[in-house]
């Protein structure tokens, strides 16, 4: 009895302790969610904020103490905001651009990063630091003298200034790629292209053998990001690109221009039509993200960018 009664003891005993314990972890939890929740809604704010205001009518729009309240939903603001962008036509201009682009930063940077990772040559170093210190180079200082190049090969008002240099390792953050790449190939184990060069293998046979599919998860990674640069960009296609080539950033630029000045007088900073055309042109890419989500956040944790 006695043993039993000092068991008993010894147990109501370690219950403050407990239930000290477990109140913490409860409130750490609920301090955690609380402060994720306050992050999530700063981010998300404005998506919601811009896809509620697009189904409203200018007045609405105009008055303040209906912000989140809609009396009916006003389809016709899409509509508009199609036939303003030439949504179909612009839609073709930005995939074959990005498509163009985002392959040609694939198979390039690909390619440029196994001569860096596999291969002995004077002076690779120096090119190799040079390559990534194009990354702190502002685009604005190189857009005159590739104008002038590309304006004397006939390229302004075509594709090519925005397609063709990604062949080249060269574009949005090309030098990103490389490196990345790079810092894969060299973290691959080199048994298996030693082993495909004793049966007579080439280096080139290597690459595309061996080297070029074990690199899946880096080719995702950068696949995303370089489509999801291209698609955004404006800076570049509103140099070169004119007339029915333009992508769907220069018509939503055009469309702002246009509405500012028809709404100049009136007092409102921005129109529902306006707010539907950037629902439009986020769309695709919003959709991209949800099919390949889980793809690639699994590619990022393989390629170490999650950890630094």
């Amino acid at each position: 009895m006695a043993s039993k009664e000092k068991k008993m003891r010894a147990l109501v005993a370690k219950w403050p302790l407990a239930i000290r314990k477990k109140g913490g972890h409860i409130l750490l939890r609920a301090v955690t969610y609380f402060i994720l929740t306050i992050f999530v809604f700063v981010f998300v704010y404005p998506f919601l904020t811009m896809i509620l205001n697009s189904f409203k009518y200018d007045f609405e729009l105009r008055d303040l103490t209906k912000q989140w309240v809609i009396t009916r939903l006003n389809f016709q603001n899409y509509s508009d905001a199609a036939k303003h962008l030439n949504y179909m036509h612009s839609l073709f201009n930005t995939l074959l651009v990005v498509a163009g682009g985002t392959a040609g930063h694939l198979l390039s940077c690909s390619f440029i990063a196994y001569g860096f990772a596999r291969f002995r040559f004077r002076g690779k170093n120096v090119m190799f630091m040079l390559v990534i210190l194009t990354l702190i180079i502002p685009p604005q200082l190189l857009m005159m003298p590739l104008y002038i190049q590309f304006a004397k090969l006939g390229w302004i008002g075509t594709f090519a200034p925005v397609i063709v240099p990604t062949w080249f390792g060269f574009g949005l953050n090309g030098a990103l790629f490389i490196f990345l790449f790079r810092q894969q190939m060299r973290s691959m184990p080199i048994s298996y292209e030693e082993a495909a060069k004793i049966e007579g293998c080439g280096s080139m046979r290597v690459y595309w053998s061996i080297i070029f599919p074990m690199q899946r998860g880096t080719m995702l990674v950068a696949g995303i990001l370089s489509a999801i640069w291209h698609w955004n960009d404006y800076f570049e296609p509103s140099a070169y690109l004119t007339g029915s080539r333009q992508l769907l950033t220069q018509m939503l630029g055009n469309l702002n221009s246009y509405v500012a000045a028809q709404e100049s007088g009136a007092g409102i900073a921005v129109s529902p039509v306006q707010l539907a055309a950037c629902v439009l042109v986020i769309l695709p890419l919003l959709i991209l993200y949800l099919i390949f989500q889980k793809q690639f956040i699994k590619s990022v944790d393989l390629t170490g960018l999650a950890n630094g």
